[in-house]
């Protein structure tokens, strides 16, 4: 396939991988292309990378699993950045796994075991798709995506946020960690991901100014649960967007104290026999004739 190279010279593909043995099966099948491939191990490592680098592609190794929360596709999502396709490599062989594999962040896959013939196509055809978009464009491929949740709407190509249809400014950060939080609402995003995706570093670099961010977004948005959404935070879990329910009335007591205000009689206690399985098996009260014979029996 001719043509595919940059104008700036040979493809860069960042991969993604710990095991060698794909690294050698990546690089000899785009081999025949001139394609140069920079091999990263770490989360953070290729996060950063991102940052700083152009890359024509990202060969993201997926067997051990692929959502949402991975920092680099996390990045991709809350910045919008389609500069270049990620393909992932994974064992996606139910129809719900690719689904859910797209739906994470990836542009295509390929299969294990690897047909390197397979993934070359793949990433060449990858490659050219997003060249074409940015042609027609004049940039890079611009994207569309808005999330909505109550009453709160995020709009990614603007960075523009709208609360009871009322628009609120957040900064470029702020706006990134408002997007991974909503975007993944209902789970926890760790510091560690949050880091990794909105400055590209780890979490005791970016920790103090994340609570900063987090700070600031909670009082932007109102994120208290009085427009139905509250931001929670728990130690060692992070942080999550969650549906405030409402909490039902309180339950009115089903044992109510009777006094018998008359003279010489003793006060009763009456129990509704359907409160609880104790109160329907439990045996009736003797009478208050039986309970004085019995007192006087014991004299």
């Amino acid at each position: 396939m001719d043509g595919l190279s940059s104008r700036e010279g040979p493809l860069k593909i960042a991969l993604f991988t710990n095991d060698s043995g794909m690294v050698r099966l990546v690089q000899s099948a785009l081999a025949a292309e001139g394609v140069e491939c920079a091999q990263y191990g770490e989360e953070i490592q290729l996060a950063r990378a991102l940052h700083r680098e152009d890359f024509s592609a990202i060969v993201f190794d997926a067997t051990a699993g692929l959502d949402a929360s991975h920092p680099v596709l996390a990045r991709r999502a809350c910045f919008g950045d389609r500069r270049a396709p990620l393909v992932a490599i994974g064992n996606f062989y139910a129809h719900e796994e690719m689904h859910a594999a797209l739906s994470a962040g990836a542009d295509d896959i390929v299969l294990m075991p690897v047909d390197p013939r397979e993934l070359r196509l793949r990433v060449l055809l990858a490659v050219r798709r997003f060249a074409s978009h940015a042609d027609v464009q004049g940039g890079a491929p611009l994207d569309d995506a808005e999330l909505e949740t109550g009453v709160y709407r995020f709009r990614r190509r603007d960075g523009s946020v709208h609360v009871d249809g009322r628009a609120v400014r957040l900064t470029a950060r702020e706006f990134a960690i408002a997007w991974v939080l909503f975007s993944q609402q209902g789970s926890y995003v760790t510091r560690r991901a949050i880091a990794a995706a909105v400055w590209g570093s780890s979490e005791e670099i970016a920790g103090r100014t994340l609570e900063q961010h987090v700070y600031k977004l909670r009082k932007k948005l109102g994120l208290d649960g009085a427009r139905g959404i509250v931001l929670r935070t728990m130690y060692a879990h992070g942080y999550r967007i969650e549906h405030v329910r409402e909490h039902p009335a309180p339950r009115q007591p089903e044992a109510e104290l009777a006094h018998d205000k008359r003279p010489g009689k003793i006060g009763t206690i009456k129990v509704h026999t359907s409160s609880s399985e104790a109160a329907r098996n439990a045996q009736p009260w003797p009478s208050e004739s039986e309970s004085w014979g019995f007192l006087r029996g014991c004299s």
